[in-house]
């Protein structure tokens, strides 16, 4: 009797965390391209997301790097952003290791995106990339 209590109880909870980890990309890779579409440089940048669009083309490790959703659980790379005095602040977050628990490790990549497209990168931040490609 206790082991079909056990299993009406822990059965949904698994399900429930196979769902979580399957819509937050269970490969660990980054999740599909929800990326803005990227704004030429030289043109007249008026958000965060054409800011954004600029510095994920610039890199093809930040390929199908997407907006910081904070409600998704598991994600491991995204960007996030501000408006500043001489225009954008993007910051791209890489993880690695499990991520459905917040990710183990992180690097960081901090650039500025001026309202003419120009984005120049002002620290890079966290722990070592793994060598090769980024964690799959």
């Amino acid at each position: 009797m206790n082991i079909v209590r056990s299993a009406i109880v822990v059965l949904p909870a698994l399900a429930l965390i196979v769902a979580a980890c399957s819509q937050a990309g269970g490969s660990g890779s980054p999740p599909a391209s929800t990326s803005p579409t990227p704004t030429p440089v030289g043109s007249n940048v008026t958000s965060l997301d054409e800011a954004a669009a600029i510095v994920i083309a610039s890199d093809s490790r930040f390929s199908g790097v997407s907006k910081l959703d904070p409600n998704l659980i598991g994600a491991n790379a995204w960007w996030e952003g501000e408006a500043i005095a001489t225009g954008y602040a993007i910051r791209i977050t890489i993880g690695w290791g499990d991520c459905p628990a917040g990710c183990i490790n992180r690097h960081v990549w901090s650039y500025t995106v001026t309202p003419d497209g120009n984005a120049t990168l002002d620290s890079e931040t966290g722990d070592p990339l793994p060598p090769g490609s980024l964690p799959a």
